[in-house]
């Protein structure tokens, strides 16, 4: 599943940050992770594979097409990790405005680049020290962009490969 290869599946993350994502969810032993843009559940694969090895957790993700939310279902299903996913389709900013756990160890953004700001805004309190966030082609949210590399914000972020911003929630 994680083979090197700079080659992007079709709505996808990269399988180079697929194998990151499932690094980072590992190595911080995550139990919570929201992801903002399931898409065709890419990057919720290598997340909920994570999760599984950490022993257990939840995945709350969002998507606003439904025909990206049956076709990563459908994966998600012939990946065996379903159970560990919650998909609310619709929009994010209702989907993931409520209802969330008390804790997340992990955010990965990767839905309309405008809304990243918003989505930060939605989970940031529920952030635990260290969370970390991952935001695939934040090149696109100056506006998130300046918030999360401002250590006045609370937060630690370095750019990661070519599309990737890799930050931490600090305190």
């Amino acid at each position: 599943m994680w083979t090197r290869s700079r080659s992007r599946l079709k709505g996808g993350v990269s399988r180079d940050t697929g194998a990151l994502l499932y690094m980072l969810a590992c190595s911080c032993k995550a139990r919570t992770i929201v992801e903002f843009g399931t898409s065709f559940g890419v990057s919720t694969l290598h997340l909920a594979a994570a999760l599984r090895d950490n022993g257990g957790g939840l995945l709350i993700t969002s998507e606003f097409e439904s025909s990206k939310v049956a076709q990563a279902r459908s994966n998600l299903i012939a990946g065996g990790l379903l159970d560990l996913v919650e998909i609310r389709e619709g929009d994010a900013l209702l989907t993931l405005g409520k209802d969330l756990p008390d804790s997340i160890d992990l955010v990965l953004l990767d839905g309309a680049k405008a809304l990243y700001p918003e989505i930060l805004n939605l989970l940031e309190s529920r952030l635990k020290p260290g969370a970390l966030i991952v935001a695939d082609n934040a090149d696109y949210a100056p506006e998130y962009l300046a918030r999360v590399r401002a250590a006045e914000q609370g937060y630690m972020s370095i750019p990661f490969a070519d599309d990737v911003e890799l930050s931490m929630r600090l305190g």
